[in-house]
């Protein structure tokens, strides 16, 4: 008995298994009840129905709100996806991007191309340091400078014309043209130890043997809004099915009734 005991607290549920037994059983308790209450007043097939229908009426509401409001069950939100790292902007696939040739971090930017200011760049930093450390061999983000953000492309649209405003924003997405981005970066030279005891803290120095490099990337704009989108429209169907049944249900008694009269 003892072992079995021992047996029983050895035995420890992950977090993660608990969450999913916690928001099952609850669902199951309220649903189950509801059902239950329905069953036992207007029996155990229209008391599924009803609940059923209900329950998908629900669904349908919250995932209008979630496809609405982009909240909830939703998908990859918009990010940088990194093409290349290069010295060489003429290698790149896309026309745009070529342009640029050899352009250095102090000169202007060309046209079609915008200097992103410092408190909008920070998307485009953190996907950058994703992948510099392992392409120019440093260790950390702190083994570079990020001279600047170059910006090209994105520009919005929607077919037929169709304006932008508060609905056709929610609802009808827009159509982007490619949108392209570059970090200009170059490397610092090897840093001098740092002695614990001094206060002096050595400055870093560009490595002037090492070319500027330019990280290239494309804007993914992910799918936030699709999954709730498919969520509320799998509802609609299944909510429609049951009101349709429950329709057809009280159309059939009707005529039952109508029929039992004439007689």
């Amino acid at each position: 008995m003892a072992a079995v005991g021992n047996a029983i607290l050895a035995i420890q549920w992950d977090p993660d298994i608990t969450g999913y037994m916690a928001v099952g059983i609850a669902v199951l308790v309220l649903c189950g009840s509801v059902y239950l209450l329905l069953a036992t007043n207007v029996g155990a097939r229209l008391g599924f129905l009803i609940a059923w229908t209900g329950f998908w009426a629900w669904m349908l509401l919250m995932g209008i709100i979630w496809w609405v409001f982009a909240i909830g069950y939703i998908g990859e939100e918009p990010s940088w996806e990194v093409l290349l790292v290069t010295e060489d902007l003429t290698i790149s696939t896309a026309e745009d991007v070529r342009a640029l040739g050899d352009l250095a971090p102090t000169d202007d930017a060309p046209e079609g191309w915008e200097v992103v200011p410092p408190d909008r760049r920070g998307d485009a930093d953190a996907s950058a340091d994703a992948v510099l450390p392992d392409a120019l061999g440093v260790a950390n983000s702190l083994e570079y400078e990020k001279f600047r953000v170059l910006e090209s492309g994105g520009e919005k649209s929607r077919p037929l014309g169709i304006p932008s405003n508060f609905i056709t924003d929610f609802f009808i997405p827009s159509r982007s043209s490619p949108h392209f981005a570059v970090v200009q970066v170059q490397p610092f030279e090897e840093a001098e130890p740092v002695d614990l005891n001094s206060d002096d803290v050595p400055e870093r120095v560009l490595d002037e043997s090492r070319p500027v490099y330019n990280v290239v990337m494309i804007r993914d704009q992910g799918n936030k809004r699709f999954p709730p989108a498919m969520f509320t429209l799998v509802s609609a169907a299944a909510f429609g099915i049951g009101a349709w049944l429950l329709h057809r249900r009280d159309k059939t008694l009707d005529a039952i009734r109508a029929g039992t009269a004439g007689g």
